[in-house]
C-alpha cells in the first residue's frame, strides 16, 4: 500500500471539504494552560509574622463573605459550565462517527453534507460510546494497578522505616517505569483498534463487539494498521511545530503581560491563543480521521488503490489498409488458390 498516497488524498478531502472542519472541531481541538507564581523575601520578625497572619484571616474572611453573598450565581456559572461540558462531550462522539462518514462520502467522490454527517454521527453514537468505553478498560485496569502499587510501596516505606524507605524507592525506581512503558504500549494497541473498529461500526454497521473484534484482528493480521500508525507520526510532528509557532507569540505576550501585572490583558491574550489554536486543531482532526477513513478503505478492499497505468509499446502498430467498398450486383472476385 502506498501510504503516502493515503496521506495527500486525506489531504485533498480535508483540505477542498471545509464544512468537514466543524465536526473536526469535536474530534481534534483540546485545549489545557497552566499558571506561574513569584516573590520575594526579606529578614523577617515576630512581628511580621503575626501582622502576616492577620492579613491572611481577613483575606480569607473575605473570601468566605463573597462566596456566601454570591452563593447562587457561583452555582448557576458552575451549572452552566457543568452542561457545556456535557454538551461538549455529546458532541464530540457524534462528530467522530460524522467525521468518518463524511470522508468516506468525499473519498467515494460525492460532496460530504455536514448536516447528512451529524445525521450518521447520532445515529451511531451509541456505538461509538460503547466502543470507546470497552477499550478504555484495559487502560484503566493498568492504571489501577499501577495506583495500587505506589500505594503498597509508599505504605510499606513509611512502616518499615528508613530500612523500608530505601526498599521502598528501589521498588518504585524499578516496577514504575515499566508500568509507565506498559502503559504507553496498551495506548498505542487501543489507539489504533479504536481507529479501525470505529469505521467497523460506522461503514461497516456491525455491532460494537464485532467491531472490536474485527479492528484486533486487523491488527494483528498484518494489515499495515500499525505501519500506517508510524506513518501518521509524520503529519503529528508537523502540526506540533506548526501549532508551537503560532502560540508562541500568544504565550511570550502572556508571560510578559504577566511581569508587568497586567493580569486582565494577558488572560484575554490567553483566551484570544486557545481560540486561534482552535482552528489547525480542527484542520488537523479532520485530516487524522479522513486519513485513517481512506487507509480503512483500501485495507478492507472498499477501494481500489490507483494502478500505475499499462506502458505504452515501443512502437506503435502498424495502420490498418483500408478495405474498398463492394459494388452493388458486381461478385467479389474469388481469392487466389494455391497450387501444387
Amino acid at each position: 500500500m502506498d501510504y503516502f498516497d493515503v496521506l495527500k488524498k486525506a489531504w485533498t478531502i480535508t483540505w477542498r471539504y471545509k464544512a468537514l472542519w466543524v465536526l473536526g472541531l469535536f474530534v481534534g481541538a483540546a485545549s489545557g494552560g497552566g499558571g506561574g507564581g513569584g516573590g520575594s523575601g526579606y529578614r523577617t520578625g515576630s512581628s511580621d509574622y503575626s501582622a502576616s497572619g492577620q492579613e491572611f484571616n481577613r483575606m480569607a474572611g473575605d473570601f468566605v463573605r463573597v462566596f456566601e453573598d454570591n452563593l447562587v450565581l457561583i452555582a448557576i456559572m458552575v451549572g452552566v459550565l457543568a452542561i457545556i461540558g456535557i454538551v461538549f462531550w455529546v458532541l464530540s462522539i457524534a462528530a467522530q462517527g460524522g467525521l468518518v462518514h463524511g470522508a468516506n462520502e468525499a473519498a467515494e467522490g460525492r460532496t460530504p453534507a455536514l448536516g447528512a454527517a451529524w445525521r450518521v454521527g447520532f445515529r451511531h453514537w451509541g456505538r461509538t460510546f460503547m466502543i470507546g468505553l470497552v477499550l478504555a478498560l484495559p487502560m484503566l485496569l493498568v492504571v489501577g494497578v499501577m495506583a495500587a502499587m505506589f500505594v503498597a510501596i509508599v505504605a510499606g516505606g513509611a512502616m518499615g522505616g528508613d530500612a523500608g524507605a530505601g526498599v521502598a524507592i528501589g521498588g518504585a525506581c524499578l516496577v514504575l517505569p515499566l508500568f509507565f512503558v506498559l502503559l504507553i504500549a496498551v495506548g498505542l494497541i487501543i489507539g489504533i483498534v479504536y481507529n479501525l473498529a470505529l469505521r467497523y461500526g460506522v461503514l461497516g454497521d456491525v455491532s460494537f463487539g464485532q467491531a472490536i473484534k474485527r479492528g484486533w484482528g486487523d491488527l494483528w493480521g498484518k494489515r499495515g494498521a500499525f505501519v500506517f500508525w508510524l506513518v501518521m507520526l509524520l503529519p503529528g510532528v508537523a502540526y506540533s511545530i506548526i501549532a508551537l509557532l503560532i502560540m508562541l507569540p500568544f504565550i511570550v505576550g502572556s508571560v510578559a503581560l504577566v511581569i508587568a501585572e497586567q493580569f486582565a490583558v494577558a488572560a484575554l491574550v490567553f483566551v484570544v491563543m486557545i481560540i486561534v489554536a482552535l482552528v489547525p486543531g480542527a484542520i488537523y482532526g479532520t485530516f487524522v480521521s479522513s486519513a485513517w477513513t481512506v487507509f480503512f478503505r483500501r485495507m478492507t478492499g472498499m477501494e481500489v488503490a490507483p494502478a500505475q497505468g499499462a506502458p505504452t509499446p515501443a512502437y506503435p502498430a502498424p495502420p490498418v489498409p483500408p478495405v474498398a467498398p463492394a459494388v452493388p450486383g458486381e461478385v467479389p472476385p474469388a481469392p487466389p488458390v494455391s497450387g501444387d
